[in-house]
This record gives C-alpha cells, structure tokens and sequence, in this order.
C-alpha cells in the first residue's frame, strides 16, 4: 500500500489561536501522565506486601514488576501511529480510561495472575498516554514556546517519580495490611477526573491521517524491543540465556532498520520513517534520553533498597528519603526555561553533568562512611543536587530532539523518545540488580549501593560524553 500525500501542518492539532486554553490543555495532560509515573515506584514499596497478601512467589513478584514495562514497550508505536492517523487525543483519553480500569483490576485482584494481568494492561495504557503526550505538546506549541511546557513536563518526571515511594509507603502505613490495594485504588477517581477533562479541555484538532500499514516492521520492533528489555526487566543476573535474548534483540532490531529502509526505498508505507534518522537532532536525544534515564531511575531504585535492605528502615522512611530529590528535580525543571536561554542545549550537558557528579559523591559518602553515619542529612545536598540535575536534562533535552521534527511525525517521533525512556529505565535497574545479585550480601550490604551508584555515575557520564562529541550545543530550537 502507498502513501497517501503527506498531511501539512496545518491539519495538525494545533491551537496557537487559543494560547490561555494550551495551558489549561498542559495540566489535564500532566495529571494522568504523573499517575503512571507514581504507580510504576510506588509498587516497589508496596511489593512486601503484596507478597505476604496474595501468596506471590518469586516469578510471580518478578512479573509483577516487569510486566508493566514490557506490555508499555510493545505498545509505543502503535500508539505514535494510530495518534498521527486518527488523533493524539483520542488516543490519550483511551489510555487514561483503560489506565483507570486497569489500577481497578488490580486493587481487586484476588490473586498473583490476575495481578499480572492487570500490570499488562496497566502497562498498555501507560504506553496510550506518554506517547501522546510529547506529540500534543510538539503540535500544541513551536519553536522556543515549547521550552517551558517541557520544562514543566520534566518537572513532573521527576517530582512523580521520587513521590511515588513516597505515596506508597504512605498507604502502606494507612491500609496496614491492605495498603497495597490503596496503592490501586488511588488511581481511579483521579484517572476518571482526567479522562473527563481531557474530553472537555484538550483542543480536538484534525487528525493528520497518515495512512499505511507495515505489519512485519511492527511485529519486528515490538518483539526485537522486548527482547532488549526482558533480560534486564527480569533481572535474573548474567547468563547465556539472558545474552541470548538480548542478540535476539539486537538482530531483530537491525533486521527492522533494513526493513524499513527497504520499505522506503520502494516507497512504500515504513511505520518508522528513516528521514528521523537522518536529522542529528532526534537520534541524539534517543541515545541521551536512554542513558539519562538508566542513570537516575537506577539510582532511585538504589535509594529505596539501600533505605530499607541495608540501613533496615520502613517503607515510609525509604520514601521520604527521596524528598530532597523530588524537590530538586522542580527547582530544576522550573529553572531550566531561563537557563536554556542563556545556555541553549548546553543546559542538557550541565543536568547530565551534575547528575554524574553528584551520584559519584553519594558512592564515595556510602563507601567512606559507617552504615549509622548514612543518614537523610548527610545525603540531602547530594541528593537535591541529582534532581536539579534530572530537572536541567529531561525538559531541554526532550525539547532539543524534537527541533527538526514535522507536524507529521510528531507521533512515532515522541514513540521514539518514549521508548528510549523506558528501556533505558529497564536496563539501568537491570544493570543495578545484576550488580546486586553477583556481589557477596547482595542489597543487604551499604558497600554494593556504593558500587551500584558508581555504576550509575558513569552511565550519566557516558550520555555527558555523547553530548560533548556530538556538539549537540549547536542544535537549537527554532524560534
């Protein structure tokens, strides 16, 4: 099947006559994003709990956590497409109700497997609203207008993902026994506010209509993407198997560029268009959105064991330790409009800088210091100093990926980005659990966090080196 001729920007859900609604549009759209982002940390504090409740074992805990990111990696393309073909909002509100049903499916599951089930869908829906949320703000705002709703959008990132911990620990102390429900149950009256807004308040638009079908290039990006998440998302150390899986990966990741390649060259309709690849600005922000998210999602993941395997506190005291986190990642975020001003993309390099600099001062203050002598004091300067750095890095450089992305595009480009964030997730808590479950005491000894932070500082330091080799600096975007 052939393309049809390419839609302009001006079928594009664009809303620049009504600049006070955008804003309005910005806030229905961030709420169900932060609920996603709060459940997928808040049921690392709930699965004790969980386990005692429901009798899980030890594959099943496993899924439990995993099931989320793999169904949300397998959906990201489809749902880029379907929202360049019959609108981001439209694919945003199913993502926000199914979201709200599953959160309700699994408060009510009675056992592991339904559980499970729930995870996946919750893990379909997650990938329905995150992928329309980079496109409506690229179609909603252009040029320099973009910087600040990115800058808040990195605020929310960061700020939900360190309450997450934090709100589930928190149930957990209210519901005792069944707190983990409530870790669920939260969601659905905000997730129908959300949805209903959204009806009411995102601008509808018209959609691009992009037409086509590549059936073999899904079927090879799903599987190939699932095949690089799942050893990592399992976290079952190093082994044949697992190095296995990831070559299957990787091939079928090769065997898709080839085919998509081959696709264009006959001109025929390629889900994802090699012409992205071929502009400097979205496969560089692929790469720094892969290695910046393995390194500061790693390292939370790393805060809550450290706070309740080694030092033997509660889940409630290993969430309020990320404080200092999350209210840096918003000071970071708010700032990081006026320092891209002045800075342009070099703000990137700066957040990804302190991000590096600061998780390897944690390492050394876990590897110089006595288990009693790590405490919340002692961490806050370096922890605050992480989040200024998240909130400098996520806003600019999602902003900065998408400077030569057209209105078409706008959908499987921000599936790219999305992506790029959830393997790059997967991967560094898989690199971080590995580390744990090869080193001698496992997550119960303060010595492996230190190495495990190490570890993330030199991940931060890698996407540091990309941006310097790169000159991503050059790349501004358009006023």
């Amino acid at each position: 099947m052939r393309d049809v001729p390419e839609p302009t920007a001006a079928s594009q859900e664009s809303t620049h006559a009504q600049p006070k609604r955008r804003w309005l549009a910005l806030t229905v759209l961030l709420l169900p994003t932060a609920l996603t982002l709060m459940s997928v940390t808040s049921i690392n504090v709930a699965l004790p709990s969980i386990r005692e409740s429901l009798g899980a074992g030890p594959v099943e805990q496993t899924l439990i956590l995993t099931s989320y990111t793999i169904a949300f990696a397998v959906v990201l393309l489809p749902a880029g497409r379907l929202g360049d073909r019959y609108g981001h909002k439209r694919v945003f509100i199913v993502g926000v109700a199914v979201f709200t049903v599953a959160s309700a499916w699994c408060a009510l599951a009675p056992d592991p497997t339904q559980l499970i089930l729930g995870r996946v869908l919750s893990g379909i829906a997650g990938g329905l609203v995150l992928t329309p949320l980079n496109a409506l703000i690229q179609l909603l705002y252009s040029g320099r207008e973009r910087a600040r709703p990115f800058a808040i959008m990195g605020a929310v990132f960061g700020a939900a993902s360190a309450v997450g911990p934090m709100l589930g620990g928190l149930l957990l102390e209210v519901g005792g026994e069944s707190g983990w429900h409530l870790v669920f149950w939260v969601n659905v009256p905000f997730g129908v506010v959300a949805a209903v807004a959204a009806a009411l308040v995102i601008p509808r638009g018209t959609p691009l209509g992009v037409r086509g079908r590549d059936p073999l290039g899904l079927l090879l990006f799903s599987v190939g993407i699932t095949a690089l998440v799942l050893p990592f998302a399992l976290g079952s150390g190093v082994s044949a198997a697992n190095l296995g899986v990831l070559a299957a990966g990787v091939g079928l990741l090769t065997a898709f560029a080839l085919w998509e390649r081959a696709r264009e060259r006959r001109e025929r309709f390629a889900i994802v268009p090699l012409r992205l690849f071929r502009q400097r600005a979205l496969p560089i922000g692929i790469v720094t959105t892969f290695l910046g998210f393995a390194s500061f999602t790693a390292s939370l993941l790393m805060l809550a064991l450290l706070w309740i395997d080694a030092l033997g506190n509660a889940p409630l005291e290993a969430g309020v330790v990320v404080t200092p986190f999350a209210l840096g990642s918003v000071a970071g975020a708010l700032a990081s409009q006026q320092v891209s001003r002045r800075f342009g993309v070099r703000t990137v390099t700066f957040g990804l800088s302190l991000i590096a600099v600061s998780l390897a001062v944690v390492g050394a203050l876990l590897a110089a210091l006595p288990p009693t002598a790590v405490t919340l004091p002692v961490m806050a300067a370096p922890l605050l100093a992480i989040g200024v750095g998240v909130g400098l890095f996520v806003g600019p450089n999602t902003n900065a990926a998408f400077v030569q992305t057209e209105p078409r595009d706008a959908g499987i480009a921000s599936a790219l980005i999305t992506a790029a964030q959830r393997t790059g997730t997967a991967v560094g808590i898989g690199v971080v659990s590995a580390l744990y479950a090869l080193a001698p005491g496992g997550s119960a000894e303060v010595a492996n966090h230190a190495a495990a932070t190490f570890t993330t500082a030199a991940i931060a330091t890698a996407a540091v080196a990309v941006m310097l080799v790169t000159r991503r600096s050059r790349l501004e975007p358009q006023t």
